[in-house]
Order: C-alpha cells, then structure tokens, then sequence
C-alpha cells in the first residue's frame, strides 16, 4: 500500500505544483485547503505524512499541528511545515508548535520528493539513501 500524504495548502497554485511534483511518484494524496478540513482529514485519513502550511484559514497550520500531537495516533507522523516565511526564528517556531521540519516556499520540486522519501524511509527504520552509519 503506498504511503498516504496529507497536503494542507490553500493556495490553488501552490497546491498544484506539490501535486505535480508528487503525483507521479508511488503516493496517495489526500488534500485539504483550510485548517479544519485539515484536522478532519487527517482523522479520517490517517496519512503517513503531513505537508503543512503554516498560514491557513480557520486554523493556522501550527494550531492544527498542535491539535494532531495530542492526538496518541499523530505523535510520531511527520508534520513538514510549509512556510513562505522563512526568516530567523521560524525554524525554531514551527518546530515549537510540533512540526518536524520545515520547507520553504516556493516549494523546490527537486528537493521536496527528496525530503519526503528521507523522512519516510527513516520512520519505517531504513536508512535513507547516503546513510552509511556515519562513516
């Protein structure tokens, strides 16, 4: 079964060039477009990884994120934050709300399939490509 990704984005550009980018690879994508159809997606859906914008309508994308986390069933799914933002200190304040890391926007289509699939791989134990442990 492929792994299921919840793209949260509300720019309809945005969200187009991250389902592009992505649709070709063995993913099931599963979108929301708001904070709360977010929060009900993810519940619904259970993806085994979160895109998320961090500046969305109704819920803000770290609102959202800190919902998810008290939830046992998203404690150890990757939230990537997705943030136009990308100023000193935003790093640290996505990574505060419980993302795990984050991407900035304009998304790089080269690098975004690479982070995923580092990120997958890691959370089912295998090492990601280049990981020669340590040496």
């Amino acid at each position: 079964m492929p792994p299921k990704i919840l793209i949260v984005e509300d720019n309809p550009l945005h969200m187009k060039l991250m389902e592009m980018t992505l649709r070709d690879r063995d993913y099931t994508l599963v979108k929301a477009g708001d904070g709360e159809e977010a929060l009900a997606l993810a519940v619904r859906e259970r993806p085994d990884l979160i895109l998320m914008d961090i500046r969305l309508p109704k819920l803000s994308g770290c609102e959202v994120t800190k919902r998810l986390r008290k939830n046992p069933t998203f404690s150890d799914t990757p939230i990537i934050a997705l943030t136009a933002h990308a100023m000193a200190g935003d790093r640290e304040s996505v990574i505060k709300c419980g993302c795990d890391t984050y991407i900035s926007k304009p998304v790089d289509t080269r690098q975004l399939p690479a982070v995923i699939r580092e990120i997958l791989l890691r959370r089912k134990g295998e090492p990601a490509d280049g990981d020669h442990g340590g040496q």
